[in-house]
């Protein structure tokens, strides 16, 4: 038989590509964006700014302002992680009738009370 499927032919993939996460992988990381880009769609859902808001993350325990976390929207909804460990903080998706909120990522979020 002829051809080769081994790790240097042509037509194979990386076998561990699969596996990566989110937060891409050395020397091809996916650009994110600051706590700020996520500030509009969370203002619809609880009308105060978010990324004055200190959260503590379940990671690895750090405590930032919101407005310091990288905030991915190149997927089918929002994905907001650690600055410090890059652990997912929260989710947040939106359809024409709901929002998905998931906040599982977060010990934590003070919130100032305004006046």
């Amino acid at each position: 038989m002829s051809g080769n499927n081994g790790p240097d032919s042509s037509g194979a993939k990386d076998p561990g590509f699969e596996d990566q996460d989110i937060a891409g992988i050395a020397g091809n990381a996916i650009a994110h964006l600051d706590g700020n880009a996520v500030a509009g769609p969370l203002w619809e859902l609880f009308r105060f700014d978010i990324v004055a808001a200190i959260g503590r993350c379940k990671h690895c325990g750090a405590v930032r302002v919101f407005g310091e976390t990288m905030v991915y929207v190149d997927a089918p909804g929002i994905v907001v992680r650690c600055a410090s460990c890059e652990g997912v903080l929260l989710r947040l998706v939106q359809t024409p009738t709901r929002y998905w909120l998931d906040v599982s990522g977060l010990s934590y979020l003070q919130i100032d009370r305004e006046g």
